[in-house]
């Protein structure tokens, strides 16, 4: 069962959280809470924090504050960013839009480079709540390179960044900076990259405590707490998770305490504690009832199901589910549903439920495919296939079993990548070292050389030998170097062709397109042509009913029939799986169209011949010519691909077996691409984008 991890998993806005102070108390602050009293930044972010469990109170205690600053540009910035983040955390994108758009022409107005990083944290939350995680990571990302250069060296050390502001840097925002890097957290987790996401909290633990926020910091300790405990740091882990209770009661905010304990809870699952864990559950639930946080009370109900469901109590689990999605619904919190349709699908199939469960199945699995987050996909795979065989399932169980290990295959296969290049950067180094070796042991030949010169006059017949033996020696070694270097750049060559090529299809890899995209001016300036994602339709049917060797036999023969559609210059490349991407320079968009059509016609109009057998094949394509019409708005490759990836969802969503071309879209600047991206269907009913269907063979 999945967790509704508090902040590391659910809160999309974890320096947005609520204090357990009342509406009517949110213009006033405890100096024992970590605030400086009267501070208008500290009394701002109170109200942001208590935004989240109720908005509206929130936004209408900041209305008066907002009258009686003053007009400076960051007070602005200031006022505009919190109405944003409350707007965001309370799933009103299209409020949190408009502010965020308000803070861009601020920064245009003005200059301020802080206005454009804020509004691109506030769509990173917006994109966030709603289930778009790599999209919110990308805009988190993108802040974060203009907040940096204002802190203090050593935080941005934690942070691994190396901007070195060449004039005055503006002050250390250091509550947005916090709140971007667990948004990257909680993006590095759903991708299963433990390692990633500790550094994010670490990061985050010391920027709190460098900036003197009792608060963020007792709240990143507990984090820290939990991840020393799944590293195997069981003593660690205690200990900081026992310092974080000493310091919530400190700061007496009954939210918070609620928080620390749910996090406790967590420490105490990772050790296998199962009482434990229900009972810092049942506390930090009781808490966040007596605060009159509903929000945070349904989290932790949804903590609870996943704890029942574990004792095999499916009806409780499944009724505190049910009770915490109202709440969650409420506040359009994607990424908490998704949590709590899990749980209730496996709780169903617990009650023996089975349809039911497996359709709350498919529509967690469509929301975790949509926001890419495949480590949550394979624990829900993986979930689901154990509930199905205790249900008595085993056929149901074995498909998913299937679809694991194909996806587990996937990831194998990204991880693979990354290991290959940290295989050739240690290749290089040791090559580099050879090196050296042999250019000191050169020196060491010429130093002997000169040395025998002072013994010429004396022993001259000593002498020449010597000379001989050294110029001897010299040529030896200089042949030496030149094999040896001959060797290493033949073994270079060609493990740089073993690394950019896929072995089954002999098309280019990811790798590859990624060295050309970087060596292109491309990289800059943007993608120029057409691009093509194709992705053959129901290819686990292939695998599941003729085996995986005919599944690989449909691979090659697609390869080679895409390299016969396309021009010589043309880039074919094996994108994953079942998946291929066309890149091809210099097509017009009618030129594009027809090209779609062709690898519609290929694939799909001649039956595919496996083990003796007539098998008929057919394709979905998303494509794109860009710079996309009428306003040519330069696109980076990757974004460029995420495009072209949802044409392709809308290809497959309307029945497979056709194109769909992005032709045209009403974004006459980068935001305004971004804002397509991040609801593309939505973009696409309102007519900010024009969309050709071509139907295949």
């Amino acid at each position: 069962m999945r967790r509704l991890a508090l902040v590391a998993t659910v809160l999309h806005l974890c320096a947005s959280s609520a204090l357990a102070a009342p509406p009517s108390a949110l213009l006033t602050a405890s100096p024992n809470a970590g605030y400086v009293a009267g501070a208008l930044e500290d009394r701002v972010d109170l109200l942001v924090r208590n935004g989240f469990e109720h908005p509206v109170e929130a936004l209408a205690a900041l209305e008066p504050l907002s009258r009686m600053a003053d007009n400076a540009v960051a007070t602005r910035r200031l006022f505009l960013q919190a109405s944003a983040t409350i707007e965001a955390q309370a799933g009103r994108a299209t409020e949190a839009g408009a502010l965020a758009e308000r803070l861009l022409t601020l920064s245009r107005e003005t200059g301020d480079p802080l206005a454009a990083a804020a509004s691109n944290l506030v769509r990173a939350l917006v994109a966030e709540n709603a289930g778009q995680l790599d999209v919110g990571a990308a805009l988190a990302r993108s802040a974060l390179t203009a907040y940096q250069p204002g802190c203090p060296p050593a935080i941005r050390t934690a942070l691994h960044s190396t901007a070195d502001p060449s004039g005055p840097a503006p002050p250390c925002d250091y509550r947005s900076v916090w709140r971007a890097l667990h948004v990257l957290e909680r993006r590095s987790i759903s991708l299963g990259q433990a390692a990633v996401s500790v550094a994010h909290s670490q990061a985050a633990f010391e920027l709190a405590d460098w900036a003197g926020d009792a608060w963020r910091k007792t709240y990143s300790l507990s984090l820290l707490a939990y991840a020393a405990m799944r590293d195997g740091q069981a003593d660690n882990g205690l200990r900081a998770i026992a310092q974080a209770k000493r310091m919530a009661a400190a700061i007496a905010d009954p939210v918070l305490m609620a928080r620390v304990r749910s996090n406790e809870a967590r420490v105490a699952d990772a050790r296998g504690d199962r009482e434990s864990t229900l009972h810092a559950t049942e506390d930090a639930l009781t808490l966040a009832q007596q605060a009159g946080a509903l929000r945070l009370e349904a989290q932790l109900l949804g903590n609870l199901s996943d704890i029942y469901a574990k004792r095999r109590r499916p009806a409780d689990a499944l009724r505190a589910a049910d009770a915490a999605l109202p709440t969650v619904r409420a506040f359009n919190d994607l990424r908490a549903e998704r949590v709590l349709i899990n749980n209730a699908g496996l709780a169903k199939i617990g009650l023996n439920r089975i349809a039911e469960g497996k359709q709350d199945f498919a529509r967690v699995m469509a929301m975790w495919q949509r926001s890419g987050a495949t480590a949550d996909q394979l624990t829900s795979l993986r979930e689901f296939g154990d509930a199905l065989v205790a249900a008595g399932d085993a056929r149901g169980a074995l498909e998913l079993f299937h679809r694991e290990r194909a996806l587990a295959a996937e990831v194998l296969t990204l991880n693979r990548n990354a290991s290959l290049k940290e295989m050739q950067t240690r290749y290089d180094a040791e090559a580099k070292q050879r090196s050296i070796d042999l250019l000191n042991r050169d020196n060491a030949v010429k130093t002997a050389a000169l040395a025998n010169r002072d013994l010429l006059q004396r022993i001259w017949l000593a002498a020449a030998a010597v000379m001989a033996l050294s110029a001897l020696l010299v040529v030896m070694l200089y042949r030496r170097v030149r094999e040896t270097q001959r060797q290493l750049e033949a073994s270079h060559a060609k493990l740089r062709v073993q690394s950019e090529r896929d072995p089954l299809t002999n098309l280019a890899n990811r790798r590859h397109f990624h060295a050309v995209m970087q060596a292109s001016q491309q990289a800059v300036a943007g993608l120029s042509g057409a691009l093509l994602l194709v992705d053959i339709d129901h290819f686990k049917h292939i695998n599941d009913g003729h085996g995986h060797a005919a599944g690989d036999v449909v691979l090659v023969e697609v390869a080679k029939r895409l390299n016969e559609v396309v021009r010589g210059d043309d880039l074919v490349v094996r994108w994953g799986g079942e998946e291929f991407l066309i890149v091809a320079a210099k097509l017009t968009t009618e030129q594009t169209d027809q090209l779609a059509a062709r690898v519609l016609a290929s694939i799909g109009a001649t039956p595919f011949l496996v083990d003796g057998h007539s098998l008929r094949v057919t394709t979905s394509v998303g494509y794109a010519r860009f710079p996309l019409p009428p306003y040519a708005v330069p696109v980076p490759w990757e974004q460029a691909v995420n495009l072209a990836d949802m044409a392709l969802y809308t290809a497959k969503s309307h029945g497979r077996n056709r194109a769909v071309g992005l032709v045209a879209a009403s974004a006459g600047d980068a935001q305004s691409l971004h804002a397509i991206e991040a609801d593309f269907d939505r973009s696409w009913h309102e007519g900010r984008v024009t969309l050709r269907q071509t139907p295949g063979p």
